[in-house]
């Protein structure tokens, strides 16, 4: 029988597998989005409206995968994700040889992007799960090993597809899927590792609500509405920032086109952005300790809406990179601390629930942002676009201030 602490060791090298497989295939599939249906004549507009179908469908999945996942044995999580992620692999294969006849096409892609954004809350809460049991998981850790293959993937398959065309995505898209599904097989326990008994002193994420009952309480979603309101709220300011967010990396090729910027330069800003973010993701387990969750949710809303501005005054391709490095400051700090908030301000039994509202904050943030951007970018300026995508983020940030909760200390919020 191993130690607790090779087990946890284990443990947090399986989730970080998980994780790194995840968000390549992230990267590949959605990222690159873009840039394959044009190649394959599909205009923007189009593509938004692809794009927004994918994240209204995937946001409806995600709470009703999560509540099935809250009513079913423990062990299902973990094969409700390896099926999935199955399934997203026999996509990608049958898009290797599909007809290249755009309803097709765009069918096949609409259900690849659905299922693999509906397994988002559930890797997350495959984590949580283990957490809550006593298992102190690094979920930073393993986030940020998910920016350091993102980083790869991204530069990697941006000089790919620069010089051998869309066609090898696909190809790409089986071979990360494949690898994905391995790593959700592996991350369980073995029957030599031992679960330490449950102690939430101990716990990396730490919670405020009653903790009185395990069980989920089954609620609607205007149950959940009123029984946290300004929850609810923040979930809102959420949406708001997370459509100018799409915009920009929905649409990036046309962006970085827009000051004479290629696929390369694409990649390349993708890769900066999620390098930079290691070292935020890697940390963000002793950040916590120091700084409150919410007053970081909030400092990184306000550079959120700085990257936007930098991004719309950018004029060359340095200045975007500028741009993507201020993701560190902002989508590095929210993704982590969107996952400990929940697990603060939700009673427990809730938070299965609450993972997934919030991964479908981010899939409605996708939808807008896909048929806005794909919208503006028809019918007037890359420029323009931008404008008001900084608009929307601006008061997406007053939401998430006066939305978000802080820990009181001694009359003091912190």
């Amino acid at each position: 029988m191993q130690t607790a602490g090779t087990t946890l060791r284990n443990m947090n090298i399986r989730y970080s597998f998980l994780h790194g497989g995840y968000w390549m295939v992230f990267g590949a599939t959605y990222n690159f989005v873009t840039v394959y249906l044009l190649s394959k004549n599909f205009a923007s507009d189009e593509i938004g409206i692809i794009l927004a179908s994918t994240n209204i469908f995937s946001a409806l999945l995600q709470p009703l995968v999560a509540g099935f996942a809250d009513r079913s044995k423990k062990d299902s999580l973990r094969a409700i994700t390896s099926l999935m992620l199955f399934v997203c692999l026999s996509i990608s294969v049958i898009m290797t040889f599909a007809p290249e006849i755009m309803v097709i096409t765009a069918l096949l892609y609409f259900l690849l992007l659905t299922v693999m954004l509906t397994i988002h809350p559930l890797i997350n809460a495959l984590g949580i799960n283990y957490i809550n049991k006593g298992l102190a998981l690094n979920f930073g850790a393993a986030r940020g090993m998910g920016s350091l293959t993102y980083a790869i993937m991204s530069l990697t398959l941006g000089v790919a597809v620069d010089r051998k065309g869309t066609d090898i995505l696909p190809f790409v898209f089986a071979a990360l899927f494949g690898l994905t599904f391995l790593f959700a097989i592996i991350f369980r326990l073995k029957s030599d590792e031992m679960l330490p008994e449950e102690r939430h002193d101990q716990m990396d994420i730490q919670t405020h609500k009653g903790n009185s009952s395990d069980e989920p309480d089954h609620l609607s979603l205007f149950g959940f509405v009123a029984k946290y309101k300004k929850f609810t709220a923040y979930l809102m300011g959420i949406i708001l920032i997370f459509i100018c967010f799409n915009i920009i990396n929905i649409y990036m090729i046309k962006i970085v086109e827009n000051v004479g910027g290629n696929e390369t330069s694409m990649g390349t800003a993708f890769a900066i952005a999620a390098v930079l973010e290691l070292p935020v993701m890697l940390t963000f387990s002793k950040l916590i300790r120091r700084y409150d969750i919410g007053m970081m949710l909030k400092f990184s809303a306000m550079i959120f809406t700085l990257k936007t501005f930098v991004t719309l005054v950018s004029t060359n391709m340095f200045m975007i990179y500028v741009a993507q490095g201020l993701q560190m400051l902002s989508y590095a700090i929210f993704i982590p601390g969107s996952i400990y908030y929940v697990n603060q301000v939700l009673e427990r039994k809730d938070m299965i629930k609450g993972q997934a509202f919030t991964t479908a904050a981010t899939t409605l943030g996708g939808v807008g942002g896909s048929l806005i951007g794909g919208w503006l970018l028809t019918f007037t300026s890359v420029a323009n676009t931008l404008l008001f995508g900084l608009t929307l983020s601006a008061l997406g940030l007053v939401v998430m201030f006066f939305s978000i909760e802080t820990r009181k200390i001694n009359g003091h919020s912190y």
